[in-house]
């Protein structure tokens, strides 16, 4: 059984001032395959407070820097997919198949990023108007336990390339995924800073991101009910807030759709997720 004490701050594992122990259970069989010690208002202010002076100097980074650290942290990513699908498959409990697919598709979103960085306008002029961009500060992340690897490296990727260090609060329930992800944040060799990712409770790390000044901007993945909270509390500092809601892959076919085509992707993302599900060829 894997227990898990140390969250990632400041370019390194650091021992947890928090001292509650979840366990970590396989959805699958219910046994626990696991423990994590939770972090505290402490350690994620510690966090917050080495995302702030990674800032310093990362908002001044050029794109071909931020570009060369996507592509680290997706290389250390792909290092390591056949761990990040054991860890899915183990404690979120999808299909092989399926993790693969979440593994393959997270790598991706961060060359996304990296391409979308490259085609930028970070400066031009509007009429007799020079506009230019700049990153807002440290940014928030809170993501759930299901495809915890997406979720990271889709709002990660996001960050980095627009200049933002980040500080991220997985869900406690995948500490395993997590852990395999804070080891491919440590073997891409970013700056210290840069990423921080701190295990604990939404009511005690996400309600201190939401809440601290030094957090400019949050992403949250979840309920509708915590969005809410995370809306309103933001608000006390003006964060900027973008907020995924509640809902389960709906989908609507319009009447001039491909309906070969979008009729087995529909059940594709509906149905691939489970223990008996495959990809659809052909329509039925």
């Amino acid at each position: 059984m894997q227990i898990i004490t140390k969250h990632y701050i400041n370019g390194d594992f650091v021992e947890s001032h928090g001292n509650d122990v979840a366990d970590l259970i396989n959805p699958s069989t219910q046994e626990i395959i696991g423990q994590v010690v939770l972090g505290n208002e402490e350690d994620t202010q510690r966090a917050i407070t080495a995302a702030k002076q990674a800032f310093k100097s990362y908002a001044k980074s050029t794109p071909e820097q931020r570009a060369e650290y996507l592509q680290r942290l997706h290389d250390a990513i792909v290092d390591r997919l056949d761990d990040h699908v054991e860890a899915l498959v183990k404690e979120y409990g999808c299909p092989i198949r399926m993790a693969q697919y979440l593994v393959q598709g997270a790598a991706g979103v961060i060359l996304s990023a990296k391409e979308a960085l490259q085609n930028m306008t970070f400066k031009e002029m509007v009429g007799d108007t020079e506009v230019s961009l700049h990153p807002v500060g440290v940014a928030g992340h809170i993501t759930p336990w299901n495809a915890n690897i997406m979720y990271f490296c889709n709002k990660t990727a996001s960050a980095l390339a627009a200049g933002c260090p980040v500080v991220t609060k997985p869900s406690e329930m995948s500490a395993l995924q997590t852990q395999v992800i804070m080891e491919c944040v440590h073997a891409a060799n970013l700056p210290a800073g840069l990423i921080n990712i701190v295990n604990g409770r939404g009511d005690v790390v996400g309600a201190e991101i939401t809440r601290n000044p030094d957090v400019a901007k949050i992403s949250f993945t979840g309920s509708t009910v915590v969005g809410k909270t995370i809306a309103r509390d933001g608000a006390a500092t003006l964060k900027r807030v973008t907020l995924e809601l509640g809902g389960k892959s709906p989908h609507i076919i319009l009447e001039d759709a491909n309906l070969e085509q979008a009729i087995p992707f529909i059940l594709m993302t509906s149905f691939m997720n489970t223990p008996s599900g495959r990809i659809v060829d052909t329509p039925n």
